[in-house]
């Protein structure tokens, strides 16, 4: 067995050998992969096996020739007839693959960093979208033209204000807004929009000139059925 225990020796050393040449950049299969391999490995390792048990079988000629209990054959050839043996599993073992099952430590390290591109991919993906705020967003301007106490009243007052004034709102739209006024729920007839508060001002001076009461305010409420 001295010389198939060498061998084993020798077959170890280039494995690792062979693990250790992609230097920098070694990896390691994937699980499949390894699985593969190593039953390929298995399979060639079973083909050479019939070959070291004739070393080994050798080796015990070759001691008892040592001794003399078997003079028939000398031990020049013997010895000749181990190397060659010995040369042939080497050249067998040479063909096979060496594979070496990355260690649990670096093995799991190398899954976790192959799966974090992908967590945080996943990550990216499912990242809920925000609505970015709206910056510099154009307030627009009404003119509150009338407070009644409840919507059906303010509903009608815009009707008489079309009927005093036919052309003065052409182009705007009337909306009620209903607000708190000292504890009092009141329902203010607004129009609108103007882009500048200047334009709002001004229409609402123009009412004033024709003797209607108004306020430049925020354009806001709630649109309603004029008819």
């Amino acid at each position: 067995m001295g010389m198939s225990k060498k061998l084993i020796v020798v077959i170890a050393g280039l494995s690792l050998g062979a693990c250790s040449s992609t230097g920098d950049k070694n990896t390691f299969m994937a699980y499949g992969d390894l699985q593969d391999k190593v039953r390929a490995h298995d399979e060639q390792w079973q083909s050479i096996q019939p070959k070291l048990d004739r070393i080994d079988a050798l080796e015990a000629e070759l001691a008892a020739l040592k001794q003399g209990d078997n003079p028939a054959m000398p031990a020049d050839s013997m010895s000749s007839n181990a190397n060659i043996m010995a040369d042939e599993s080497m050249a067998a073992m040479s063909v096979a693959p060496a594979v070496t099952a990355a260690p649990l430590d670096d093995q799991g390290n190398t899954m976790a960093m192959a799966e974090t591109p992908k967590k945080q991919a996943k990550m990216i993906n499912a990242a809920p979208v925000v609505a970015a705020p709206l910056v510099n967003q154009e307030q627009e301007y009404g003119v509150q033209v009338a407070s009644y106490g409840n919507h059906d009243e303010a509903v009608r007052g815009w009707k008489v204000l079309l009927k005093d004034y036919p052309t003065s709102f052409d182009g705007l739209i009337p909306l009620v807004n209903e607000k708190e006024v000292k504890g009092r729920t009141m329902y203010q007839l607004k129009v609108g929009p103007f882009v500048k508060k200047s334009f709002s001002a001004n229409f609402c001076k123009m009412l004033k000139e024709k003797g209607k009461d108004c306020l430049v305010t925020q354009y806001n409420g709630e649109t309603f059925a004029a008819n």
